[in-house]
This record gives C-alpha cells, structure tokens and sequence, in this order.
C-alpha cells in the first residue's frame, strides 16, 4: 500500500476484502447507509465486473476513514470511477469535494484528470470544491417519491393526463375479465427464484434483441442473483411480481436500507402491453409501500423521460465531475480530443433521426405561433432577459433588419422544450454563431425545461452546424454558470463534436433580501447611513423631490428626463438610441418598470432604471448630472427604489448586474460570477486555428499572470474592470 498525503491507494482483487467493514462504517456515519453504496453492492460489482485494475483509495486524517472511493487508471493519465453499467452511482464515499486535488496528486504515476462518474448531489456535490479547474456535467435526471402522509394524498397530486391513463389501462383489465396478482417476494428462499422469473421475462423482450437483457446464467443475471440474495439475508431486498392469472406481467428489483428503497431493475411482458403491466405493477408497489414503509424515500436514479417524472415528487441531476491535474494538462486533453474529431474513423456528432423531435427556425419574435410565444413568456418567470418581449426590443432597435438572426426552437413530441436565439456571423473562412444580445444584455441562456436532455440539445446545434457550414465556433454569454442550462450545454456542444471552453464575463453583485427596509439600512455601514440622511435634507431644503414612475401618463415625461439626465451625465451617447426608451416602455407595459428621478426645483438631476418582476429587482441603468453630485442624488435615488423594492415589490433579491465596482458592495450582500462558453469546431480550418489560440492562450496564461500583476499593481486596486470585456461595457 502506497501512503501520500493521507490518502492510502490499496490494489484490490475482485473484492473490498479487509477494507468493507471501514467501508460501511463510513457509508452508515457520513451517508446513511446508502443501498447502492453498501460493501454488499460494490462488493457485488468487483466480483462480478471488476478487471483487476481497480484501486481503493482512502483518506485518513485522524486514523479514521473519511473519505474512500474506487477508481481506474485510463489512458492519457485520466483515472475515473469504477463504474460497470449495473451501477447507478459511482463507488464514492466522498463526503468534501476538496479532497479531489489531493486524491489525484496521491494517485500512482502521471495523473493528468480525474472523473468522478455518476455523483449525487443530494450526498456530495462534488462541483463546488474550491479548485479552479473542477467542472460539472449532466448526466441523467433521476427522481424519487417521498413516502410521506398516505397513497391517496399522493395519487390525488398525480397529473390528470397520469391518472387518465392509469384508469383507462384498468378498465381494458376489467373489461377482459383479467385476474390480477400483486407479489413482494422478500424472504431469502424465495428471492433466487424470484430473480430467475424476472431474468427469463427480460429475456423475451426488447433488450435481449439489443444483448443487454438478464438471463440466469449470464453474468449479469449472477450479479443480481447474489446481490438480493445477500440483501435479503438482512431482509433488505425485495422483488415485486405483478402476475394476470396464471402469467407473469410485470417486475421490478428492489434493495433497501433503514431510511431508503432503490429500484435497481424493471421488467415486463410486452404481449400485454396494451394493459401497460409496467405502470400497473408500480402503482401497486406505490400504495403498498406508503403502508409498509410509511416515512422513507423509494428512490430510482434512473435516466427519467416526461413519463417517468409524472410519478415524482422530487427530481434531480447525476453529475460526472472533472479535475484536471492543472489548466495545461487540461489543455494538452482538449488538443488531443480535438485531433481524434479531425480523424474520419472518429465518431460522429449525433444526427436528427427520432420521429418525436422537431426543430423550426424563426427570424422574428413576430414569427412565433402560439406555442413558442407561450414557452417564452414561461421563461419570463426566470428573468425578464429571456422574454419574447425583451428579445422583440433587442431586434427592432438593434438588430432591425439583420440577415443574421436566427432562433432555433426544439419540439419533442409535438411540445416545445427548448428555444436558442442565435447570431450569425459572416467571416472569410466560415460562420461563427453567437448567443442573440450585445453589452445591453447582463444575462443570456438557452431556454430549456428543467428535464431537457443534452442529446437533445444537442440536435439544435447540430440544425445551425449543417445550415451554416462550415460553422467554425459557438459563442455564448454572459451566462449562470451555476445553472442547468450552463451544464447541459456545455454537454450538448461536446456531443456535437465541439470543443468548448468557459470563459469569465464579470463578476455580480446582488443582494439576498432577508430582512424589512429599516433592518437592511441599519445593516448598512454608518458612512452610507449618514450620506442618506443628511443629502436628503439638504435636497429637500432647497426645492429638491424624488419621484417613482411605473406608467401611466407620467411615463413620458419621465422617459423625457432619463434622456436628459444621460445627456449631461459623464456617460457616452447610447450606439442604438431607440433601445432604452422601448425597454423603458415594454417594462412599463408589463408591469415591470421602476423608474426613479431626483428632480431640483424641476430639472432633472439623477435617474434611475429598475426592472422588477418575480420578486426579483434588476438595477439596469443610472445616471446622475455631474453638476449635482453635491447633492449626492444617485445615492438618495438607489435608497428609495431599495425601500420600494423590498417593502411593497416585496422582492427576495436586487442585483446589481454587471461589474465589480466599489459602490456596488455597499448596497449588496453577495458577489457571484459569470461566465462564457466558447466553443470551436476542429473540423473546420478556422474552428481548429482557433481552438490552437485557445489553447495556446490559456496554457500561456498562468505564466504570464505574475509579470501582468506587476505591470497592473501601479495603477490602483480597482483594477476590476480589465478582467472582461464586458465589465468596461457595464449597463450602470
């Protein structure tokens, strides 16, 4: 056994061995004994598929375990789980995500990354330790049901489209005079029988034409024959049968610990599929479950469709998360996967080939036909950014006319599910593609539902990739980086054989309102306290008023006395004039506007623009005449709309978008940041010269930080505003 840095990398053989009772003690301390991290699990899986490479690491900082997992060494030194197709977790019990760097610097030989596979985040997430170079993928969307009050309140939650079914199936049984038998077989007797029925079932169906399906003697049938043969010795497996008369319908294998029940296997007949035995059998083993189970949680970490969700009450992502030994061996991987795609015997991005997926292209938000406009305005509820009515601005004052524009929208099985407006862009060699905005945009993201899967994503890039080729990049920001969106496509582009990068936009101030008005000001630093008090009086004194337009017939005149405090303010003349007062008008429209102006004895000296919707407030644009800045009339301005926005908008959140600008700090609570995606194609010249920039750019760049921070040292600390160009092009 080799010893670094606390952690011990153990050569295992086809089994935990010594090391499965340390195993479970840290699986029962950290993870409540989770089924399918078990030392009867993995120990299953070893014997089973394990090939004898398989390393247990294990850290043990007070000479008891806190950390473990098994990995493989792979090539191009990339080690990553140990995860065989029966798992549906990766083997890891890694309970703090910075333990990830030192794990790979501990591994034997030259480690460039390593992938943890199949991580849950509702144990670790392991994306958000602190190392620079960690990313997070989607992977499947997974979902359970809450074994809490009774069946009936929990059927009566179920969609209607879901019950509607359910209830047609039951009456074809009715109707057919068929006899139905609902089995939980547990005892350890009757389990290896049980498993046989199922594995012989499976046999018959779909999967034993693919090669996947169970059969008894199989290795995969042993596998799940000794595993519920060894969980139903602590009567901790279960198989459920649903049987018509004399036939088999329908299984489903299932494990368990004291708080949890994990579906591991389904099958059915499909000669009966017209009375859907699969449903019927989970519906059964559902009622049957709020009973004997009354308080745990039936978990399915399955790869769940629009039908499988209906049957949730809660859902969640499994991720793969990446560290890579450094941004230079991370480099060194994307070249060498980027030189693969070039080679013709290389797979391919995925084509659109289902039936159920449908993709239209639209110029205008004036082409939209009902059920696009409907899936923006859902969007709406998001951020105002990702409206139809944002978008209609954005192209009739800035992009009017563009032969450019064009916006990708997705339909699976005839609903829409997701929506990319894009930007052509012309160049010698090819056409680049960037996300629809321009510095008017603090925000940008694909419009997708929640459950939308990266491969489907993934046609839509493929749609724009084959009508503008050659299509050398994808650029795409400033996004969430935290989002879903940001993770699925940063997946999706990958499917579609791009190589993408993220990039950093700009850093966002914004405040997590939790507290009244009066609490949030005394929370605030003494100096912007007293600034408050004593400009107010002065203004008032001489003349001077505060005044919050929403609409109305004040609009103009207060659209009138944005224009002209800009106008006199240090602020450089808007490119595209008309965009501001049509934002100011479609904010007002929609019940979103808060605009703000410090008037002086009726000339306008300060103004403020906020956009508040879904209890949250977007400090868009300011602006203040120089001339009386004595009065500090911005500060005064920023008060008000504050007071307004938490006490009557009632609002949860204030952001300051874009830019880390000092004053920003004294009004807000929190900075986060946003990020980029660029994305190029190797198989185009102009995409491979410029993934060899990337590269070269960013391997480049830990050298020259040092020498960059001496030159920028002189100048200031504020030096904020040189890290993108987006901050030096921010919307306040």
């Amino acid at each position: 056994m080799a010893i670094v840095n606390q952690w011990h990398i153990a050569r295992l053989s086809r089994g935990l061995g010594e090391y499965a009772a340390q195993w479970d003690d840290l699986n029962i301390r950290r993870f409540n004994a989770h089924p399918l991290l078990d030392s009867r699990f993995v120990d299953s899986l070893l014997g089973h598929f394990g090939e004898g490479s398989e390393h247990l690491c294990i850290l043990t900082p007070n000479g008891e375990p806190e950390a473990m997992c098994l990995l493989q060494p792979g090539r191009l030194g990339i080690w990553r789980s140990f995860l065989p197709s029966q798992a549906q977790l990766g083997p890891a019990l890694m309970p703090n995500p910075n333990a990830l760097q030192d794990l790979m610097r501990s591994l034997p030989g030259i480690v460039t990354r390593l992938d943890m596979l199949c991580t849950d985040p509702e144990l670790c997430n392991l994306s958000e330790g602190h190392c620079a170079t960690t990313t997070g993928q989607n992977h499947a969307l997974t979902m359970n049901i809450r074994l809490d009050e009774t069946f009936e309140r929990y059927w009566a939650q179920r969609s209607k489209n879901l019950k509607k079914n359910m209830e047609r199936y039951e009456r074809r049984l009715a109707a057919d005079h068929v006899d139905r038998r609902f089995l939980c077989i547990g005892a350890p007797d009757a389990v290896g029988p049980a498993v046989a029925r199922y594995a012989a079932l499976e046999s018959r169906g779909w999967k034993a034409r693919l090669g996947t399906a169970i059969s008894i003697d199989n290795r995969q049938g042993l596998f799940y024959t000794a595993l519920l043969n060894r969980f139903s010795l602590t009567g901790n497996a279960m198989v459920f049968e649903l049987w018509f008369g004399a036939q088999l319908a329908a299984s489903r294998l299932v494990i368990g610990s004291a708080d949890m029940l994990v579906i591991l296997k389904t099958t059915y007949d499909e000669a009966l599929e017209r009375y859907a035995p699969g449903r019927q059998l989970l519906k059964a083993i559902i009622e049957s479950l709020f009973t004997s189970h009354r308080g745990k949680v039936l978990e399915f970490y399955t790869d769940a469709n629009a039908d499988n969700l209906a049957w949730g009450t809660g859902k969640r992502w499994i991720k793969h998360v990446s560290v890579a030994r450094s941004v230079i061996a991370e480099n060194i991987l994307q070249l060498l996967w980027a030189s693969r795609q070039m080679l013709p015997l290389e797979h391919k991005p995925p084509e659109l080939t289902s039936d159920t997926l449908g993709i239209s292209v639209y110029h205008h938000t004036d082409e939209f036909p009902q059920d696009v406009q409907q899936f923006f305005d859902e969007r709406t509820k998001d951020n105002v950014e990702f409206s139809a009515a944002w978008y209609r601005n954005l192209l009739n004052t800035v992009y009017h006319n563009h032969n450019g524009i064009c916006i990708y929208v997705l339909r699976k099985g005839g609903r829409t599910v997701a929506a990319l407006p894009l930007l052509v862009k012309k160049r010698l060699l090819g056409n680049g593609m960037e996300s629809l905005g321009n510095y008017y945009s603090s925000i940008y993201a694909p419009l997708i539902d929640p459950d939308l899967k990266a491969r489907d994503l993934a046609h839509l890039l493929n749609a724009a990739k084959e009508a503008y080729k050659p299509l050398n990049s994808f650029r795409f920001a400033p996004m969430d980086p935290e989002s879903s969106s940001f993770c699925t496509l940063l997946e999706a582009l990958h499917l579609s054989g791009f190589a993408a990068f993220r990039f950093f936009c700009f850093g966002n101030w914004h405040l997590r309102v939790n507290s009244d008005w009066k609490d949030y000001l005394q929370s605030r630093e003494g100096k912007l306290r007293n600034t408050i008090r004593r400009m107010k009086a002065k203004l008032t004194a001489q003349g001077g008023v505060l005044e919050l337009i929403t609409n109305g017939s004040n609009l103009e005149r207060g659209l009138a006395a944005y224009q002209q405090v800009y106008a006199s303010s240090w602020k450089k003349p808007e490119p595209y004039p008309n965009f501001i007062p049509e934002l100011i008008r479609t904010c007002a429209a929609n019940n979103w506007l808060r605009l703000g102006v410090a008037w002086l004895n009726g000339v306008p000296i300060a103004a403020q623009i906020w956009i508040v919707a879904n209890a949250k407030a977007d400090i868009y644009k300011l602006a203040y005449d120089e001339s009386y800045k004595c009065y500090a009339p911005g500060t005064l301005l920023t008060a008000m709309l504050m007071e307004h926005a938490i006490e009557k908008d009632q609002v949860t959140e204030v952001d300051y978008l874009i830019g880390d600008d000092s004053y920003k700090e004294s009004w807000m609570s929190h900075r986060r940041e946003r990020f980029g995606i660029m994305a190029y194609n190797p198989r185009t010249i102009n995409g491979l010269f410029g993934l060899g920039q990337e590269l070269l750019g960013r391997a480049l760049k830990p050298l020259l930080k040092p020498l960059v921070s001496r030159i920028r040292k002189p100048i200031g600390k504020n030096t904020a505003t040189s890290k993108a160009f987006f901050t030096s092009k921010d919307l306040t």
